[in-house]
């Protein structure tokens, strides 16, 4: 079911959406699976991330920490990602893009694992923004700071990212949408067009109450005509 709330007055469509990752293209939340690869829990801090209870970076480092990911590990949740995929997901994307519309993804996980599995789903390369982490014989401890000197590791990060795609690619921010489930993604809502809320895995309640328009259902297909043009 989609509830639309508020949208935007003189809203004509998207020129591009950019979709959050973990919890909306896919059911699980990559850094949780990591963890429990490695015998860890590390949901309670990312439950409270996403929900806007502490800030992201607050726990970017010490899950990673916690984490110590291997190059094995992110393949594995590669795996993890595409069984647990939106359904819909991928035939949704294609629409918008046989319709002209740019398609993104701006997500706060690594980027070896995000990066293979938003490929299969159809995004380009270039349009897949998420956070670096060198799978190299580099001490762990310098990957973990590249990881987290990246906008995406902290909140305001995607603004900051979807402010610098847009300017890009000479897109004005009101013909923007972002498809996200979590907090870093509704702290995005005031420089776009429109913010989807999106509860088909996860619902979180400051996401649903200050959403413009909320998915409750694992499906990206009610969006397609808010996002087509007018």
């Amino acid at each position: 079911m989609l509830t639309a709330v508020s949208l935007p007055k003189g809203w004509l469509g998207a020129k591009i959406v950019f979709f959050d990752c973990d919890s909306t293209l896919a059911s699980i939340e990559g850094i949780d699976e990591l963890a429990a690869l490695r015998g860890a829990d590390v949901a309670a801090l990312t439950d409270a991330a996403m929900a806007g209870e502490i800030p992201l970076d607050a726990v970017f480092r010490k899950r990673l920490e916690i984490i110590a990911p291997t190059a094995a590990n992110l393949d594995q949740v590669v795996s993890l990602y595409w069984q647990q995929r939106l359904l819909d997901a991928a035939s949704t994307i294609a629409a918008l893009q046989e319709s002209g519309i740019h398609c993104h993804v701006i997500s706060g996980g690594l980027l070896p694992a995000v990066a293979p599995f938003a490929e299969r789903l159809g995004f380009d390369h270039s349009a897949i923004h998420a956070v670096p982490f060198p799978l190299t014989d580099q001490p762990l401890e310098q990957a973990i700071d590249i990881a987290c000197a990246h906008p995406l590791a902290r909140d305001g990060g995607k603004p900051e990212v979807i402010a610098s795609v847009c300017a890009e690619l000479g897109i004005a921010p009101q013909h923007a949408m972002l498809v996200g489930d979590g907090a870093s993604d509704l702290e995005a809502s005031a420089g776009i067009g429109l913010f989807v809320g999106f509860g088909g895995f996860v619902t979180r309640d400051k996401v649903r109450h200050e959403s413009q328009v909320f998915l409750d259902q694992a499906s990206l297909a009610p969006i397609l005509p808010i996002a087509l043009p007018r």
